[in-house]
């Protein structure tokens, strides 16, 4: 996704662009590094877009706690459920 196409979306619809991408990672998480890894790199994109997005400059603190928590997944260095960070969202 570019940055412009973000910028057509509502802040509510980029959660769910991330609980969407959490969901296939965790249903990956496990059974297929691939895969699970890919969906992490989407959501690290997708943050990535959105700490550019104005609209979410009040909340770069929690976009960053929540872009290294995925990226210790993505190193390897968390190997809990990856679901919890769904649910943090």
């Amino acid at each position: 996704m570019t940055f412009e196409r973000l910028l057509k979306f509502s802040k509510r619809e980029h959660l769910f662009f991330i609980g969407s991408e959490l969901e296939r990672a965790r249903v990956w998480q496990n059974k297929d590094e691939g895969k699970f890894k890919s969906a992490l790199e989407r959501v690290l994109e997708l943050i990535d877009l959105m700490l550019n997005d104005k609209r979410w400059h009040s909340f770069l603190s929690a976009l960053f706690w929540l872009r290294q928590e995925l990226a210790k997944f993505y190193i390897g260095e968390n190997k809990y459920d990856i679901e919890i960070l769904y649910k943090a969202l």
